[in-house]
């Protein structure tokens, strides 16, 4: 690693997110960084256009990835595998034009925090990079169909898989919450639980799934019908 790479990866003393931001086409990126500059508590700290520029930029430890899964020397995806095994608890945000439903569940499954698309607004990209910053999961109405898709092609019966993870009735409900875009703090009001106790069972429910992040533990809960996210 040179110098300058290793100054980056130190913690920022001003306690800024530090943000990478992995985009093949010039402008787009130009234009997320425009989005970002205006916030006065993030930092980009890192910035490519290709696979092999990015997967680098994960030794500096970002907070948050703003990520496109089409690059032009492969996947996105390996990125999202590179973060979760070197900084496990990066966040992941997708910036992409993809909305099919492969991409969208591979995507999560692999460990995404959120999925938004390209023609999100500049406001509206530093809202959702804030608010997956924050542990919320901001994800584009046409993806969210996908999940809802994949739910009523796969009807959830009330017995989950025989070998599943077992999920008590109030992690279930909460991971349900989760999965459909809510943030931790409104899903504690609606159970009516405190913050600290729903970072309680969210723990809990990452370590009974083995996973690491929201996206992964909806993609497993509903592999595994343990969650349906089509009912009110």
């Amino acid at each position: 690693m040179s110098e300058s790479e290793h100054e980056t990866a130190t913690p920022n003393p001003k306690g800024k997110a530090r943000v990478i931001i992995v985009e093949d086409d010039e402008r787009l990126r130009s234009y997320a960084m425009g989005a970002l500059a205006a916030a006065e508590e993030i930092e980009v700290v890192g910035d490519a256009g290709n696979l092999a520029e990015g997967l680098p930029l994960v030794e500096r430890m970002p907070d948050l990835a703003l990520l496109d899964l089409g690059l032009p020397d492969g996947s996105g995806i390996s990125v999202i595998e590179a973060i979760r095994a070197k900084v496990p608890e990066c966040r992941v945000l997708v910036f992409t034009v993809f909305e099919d439903r492969a991409s969208v569940l591979n995507t999560l499954k692999a460990g995404a925090d959120g999925y938004i698309l390209k023609d999100t607004s500049a406001e509206m990209v530093l809202a959702h990079v804030r608010a997956t910053l924050a542990g919320e999961t901001p994800i584009s109405a046409r993806a969210a169909s996908h999940l809802l898709s994949l739910v009523r092609d796969e009807p959830v019966v009330e017995a989950s898989e025989p070998d599943a993870p077992h999920l008590s009735p109030r992690e279930r409900e909460l991971l349900e919450y989760l999965a459909r875009g809510l943030s931790r703090k409104e899903a504690a009001r609606i159970m009516g639980l405190s913050p600290y106790t729903v970072a309680e069972y969210v723990q809990g429910i990452y370590r009974k799934l083995q996973v690491k992040s929201r996206g992964e533990a909806v993609f497993e809960a509903i592999q595994a019908k343990l969650i349906r996210i089509d009912r009110e």
